[in-house]
């Protein structure tokens, strides 16, 4: 019966693993591979708390090392849904949606899983509707000409639905002493699971741009100007809780940025500027900080 689990687990689209009642993974199936990164050899014997997942929530919390979801389930025998961010192989953070589900035999808990899908934030109508020639070959993101292209034609719509644009600037901290320390491969993967993990915190209607070099501008649209400061903060601490390996050393960042709302009749590109200098502003007084004007 237990072999016929496993070959059904690795039929499924969704990841699936299971831990035993110490939180140690015994089974990683092959759609937990290709979401994650992690082959099964890497994480099978493992802690779900150790250095794999690492889930943290939408503010940026760890939840290994407080309110671990599956901890939950061993604990209370009881079935769990939640949102969480797990960290992917590559480095960069992605939402899921995770199941998890106690196993009880003879009236004792044996085991739990965790089934989990990835929450993706784009869709193949907009990639078939947006040239590539618009967006940035590295990052994916738009670059500036995708911006201009899809920007007017996203506000309008949102306008329609009483959304508000709000516009920020992110920069990242000592972006130049990762090059110069581990050269500028090292740099590109960092860049790129920023820009992965910003994609996975927005929702697909909202716009990310690779602005240039290692600066991104964020169009949110949002209906309470209260908001600004909220996603300043979930950005900026999923972001923290970001990393990449490289030859043994973790390697983190952190971000400055700016945030404000688009005025009545103000052109987009001023209200850009106007986060760039609130970023500015951030750098200078200790960074990874936001400064917001609303």
């Amino acid at each position: 019966m237990e072999k016929i689990f496993f070959e059904l687990a690795d039929s499924l689209y969704e990841g699936v693993y299971i831990v035993d009642k110490n939180r140690k993974i015994i089974f990683w199936n092959k759609a937990a591979e290709k979401i994650t990164g992690y082959k099964a050899d890497e994480v099978i014997s493992r802690g779900c708390n150790e250095n794999i997942l690492k889930h943290v929530d939408e503010n940026g919390k760890n939840l290994c090392e407080t309110t671990c979801p599956m901890m939950s389930v061993i604990e209370n025998e009881e079935k769990i849904e939640a949102y969480v961010y797990l960290h992917h192989k590559n480095g960069y953070r992605l939402r899921v949606k995770i199941k998890g589900i106690p196993i009880i035999e003879d009236n004792q808990l044996k085991a739990a899983v965790e089934v989990f899908i990835p929450i993706l934030p784009s869709s193949d109508t907009e990639e078939d509707l947006i040239s590539l020639a618009l967006k940035d070959p590295m990052t994916k993101l738009f670059n500036r000409k995708g911006f201009e292209m899809i920007y007017p034609l996203r506000q309008r719509e949102m306008l329609l639905l009483n959304y508000i644009p709000s516009v920020f600037v992110i920069d990242l901290n000592d972006f130049k002493k990762i090059n110069d320390n581990y050269g500028h491969s090292v740099g590109d993967r960092v860049l790129i699971s920023v820009a992965d993990t910003i994609k996975n915190i927005l929702r697909p209607h909202d716009i990310v741009v690779r602005w240039g070099g290692d600066e991104f501008v964020l169009v949110v649209f949002i209906r309470n100007f209260e908001e600004v400061e909220g996603i300043c903060n979930r950005v900026a601490k999923i972001i923290q809780s970001v990393w990449i390996e490289h030859n043994g050393e973790i390697i983190k960042s952190t971000i400055s940025i700016g945030g404000t709302i688009l005025k009545k009749d103000e052109d987009i590109l001023a209200a850009i500027d106007r986060a760039d200098n609130l970023m500015y502003q951030a750098k200078k007084s200790g960074k990874n900080s936001a400064v917001i004007d609303i």
